[in-house]
């Protein structure tokens, strides 16, 4: 099975002054989607439907591409960027369901915000705070070292949470974990019906 992949090329740079907030709508363009994140800032993501991949990696932007065999209908896929002087909003609306992967690469040492309808979602290379809700699917966390966390807060409704890192999941009906520590993270995770899967 052939995959299309379509790097990003275009970039959003504009000055920003002290305090002030900047928007920016755009449709998704075949050479994909390209802008700065400070390293330790935080970034929101407004997720609707699709299969989301977020990875850390060591530049300071975020890069948005798609992959598979229908990476063509990404075309239709829009990208509303919300800028200010400490977090970056970035909100995915009309993304191909079938077939598509929608890959963020963003700076490692970032403050992860998420909230997403359905599908599956995933999480890797990211080290700071990871504020992740999810209604509908899967949710996959590369967690790393549990020692790093002060505060762990993970639950899922109907469904399971797979993995022991930060002690037996609690609960009959849905499952559910808490633990404080000494490290300087924090980590909520939440699924309404799904699994979320922690992986090391």
């Amino acid at each position: 099975m052939n995959k299309i992949s379509w790097v990003l090329s275009s970039v959003l740079l504009a000055p920003i002054a002290f305090g002030q907030t900047t928007r920016e709508t755009t449709n998704f363009q075949p050479q994909g989607f390209e802008t700065r994140l400070a390293q330790g800032a935080t970034l929101r993501l407004h997720l609707h439907d699709g299969d989301f991949r977020v990875i850390g990696t060591d530049s300071d932007k975020i890069l948005v591409r798609v992959e598979g065999t229908n990476a063509e209908q990404a075309r239709e896929m829009k990208i509303r960027l919300d800028r200010s002087d400490t977090a970056v909003d970035l909100k995915l609306s009309h993304v191909p369901k079938k077939e598509v992967q929608v890959i963020i690469e963003i700076p490692k040492t970032t403050n992860l915000y998420a909230r997403m309808r359905g599908g599956d979602l995933s999480i890797r290379d990211v080290s700071g705070d990871k504020d992740l809700e999810l209604t509908a699917g899967d949710l996959t966390i590369q967690v790393g070292n549990p020692e790093d966390y002060s505060h762990v807060d993970l639950s899922v409704r109907f469904g399971e949470v797979n993995g022991n890192q930060f002690g037996d999941p609690k609960g009959w009906l849905g499952n559910s974990v808490r633990r404080d520590g000494n490290g300087k993270f924090r980590l909520h995770a939440h699924v309404m019906a799904g699994d979320l899967i922690l992986k090391s």
